[in-house]
């Protein structure tokens, strides 16, 4: 009887038999060509975080915030539009380069460089907006606006990441989150 026992709990514990066949594959090298997109588009990708990381500064606690404070973050979001400005045209020379052989990956190549020009405008607008927000004596716009001109800078980011997650699908290349899923506190 006791052994008994012991077979059914030493099968509770037991790993499951299908999770010991799993065997994980390393993902495919990359091709030269593919490597070096895929490197100009994560370059790009950390310029367009510094605009998020901004915005959320933005948007945190902009009831509360002093003038100046406003004033600054105004800046850090300019400085932030500013920059991705200036990456935006190697990035699309990158796409551009890419050896993107097959209708599906001709099309989503055009679609992710017509949704980079869109997103050039949208970030060259953001810059024009928050260079006037950054003056001095425009705290008080800073506050009733700056939101809303964030919130759009940040809806042309979404736009085209939803195209690039499309073209690195089409081009087999993988790129991971820089950090995973929040998970909920354990409690």
């Amino acid at each position: 009887m006791n052994r008994g026992y012991l077979v059914v709990i030493g099968l509770l514990f037991a790993p499951n038999l299908a999770a010991q066949a799993t065997v994980v594959r390393p993902e495919p090298a990359l091709d030269a060509n593919r490597a070096a997109l895929r490197d100009a588009l994560l370059r790009f990708r950390d310029t367009l975080n510094s605009i998020d990381a901004a915005a959320f500064r933005l948007q945190r606690d902009y009831r509360q915030a002093s003038k100046a404070s406003l004033t600054s973050r105004a800046r850090v979001m300019r400085e932030a539009c500013a920059r991705s400005v200036r990456n935006l045209p190697p990035t699309r020379q990158a796409v551009l380069a890419a050896n993107a052989s097959g209708e599906r990956r001709l099309r989503l190549r055009g679609e992710l460089v017509a949704s980079l020009d869109q997103l050039q405008q949208g970030l060259a607008r953001c810059e024009l907006d928050f260079a006037v927000m950054s003056g001095p004596g425009e705290a008080e716009r800073v506050r009733g606006y700056g939101n809303d001109r964030a919130g759009r800078a940040q809806a042309v980011i979404r736009k085209y990441e939803r195209s690039l997650a499309a073209f690195l699908k089409a081009m087999n290349i993988r790129v991971t989150p820089l950090s995973p899923k929040s998970r909920p506190l354990a409690g």
